[in-house]
């Protein structure tokens, strides 16, 4: 039985896309990404403070599929990078840390690639499912961003 997301999930993870692709969508992907590991950043730090430490991957797949299948019906635009940044943005802001992999495999002389996240633990969460098979090409991780950011500060 699958678990109903509420509503408020929902719309914050709709909410915290929408930001991460308008990011994408203005910026190469390097200066994105630093982008959106700066704006967590502070809630990455304070996130034990704000007991935000609750957050559960399963949840994070279900709306990366929410996300899809509004993409799907023409309700919103989505990539495999968007949603997992996204998911990564979230965990980050609630004090988790985690890998955004960027993979690929060739198929039928065609280059494929993905993106997904991997939690400190080891499990995936990969709302589509695509990243099984992939050769890790990348790996980023938003508090090497972010502490880099903060450093330059001083």
């Amino acid at each position: 039985m699958s678990k109903k997301i509420p509503m408020y999930n929902k719309v914050y993870f709709t909410a915290a896309h929408s930001f991460v692709r308008l990011l994408l969508l203005e910026n190469d992907f390097m200066d994105a990404y630093e982008k959106v590991a700066i704006h967590m950043y502070p809630l990455h730090v304070s996130a034990g403070r704000r007991r935000a430490d609750q957050v559960n991957p399963d949840e994070l797949c279900r709306l990366g599929q929410m996300l899809y299948e509004m993409d799907e019906n023409d309700h919103l635009i989505t990539s495999c990078v968007s949603i997992a940044v996204t998911v990564q943005a979230v965990l980050f802001s609630a004090g988790y840390e985690s890998d955004l992999l960027i993979g690929v495999k060739k198929i039928d002389e065609k280059l494929f690639s993905h993106a997904w996240v991997r939690l400190a633990d080891g499990r995936t969460i990969d709302p589509n499912h695509k990243g099984n098979d992939l050769k890790v090409l990348k790996t980023y991780r938003m508090s090497e961003f972010a502490e880099r950011w903060v450093l330059s500060l001083g």
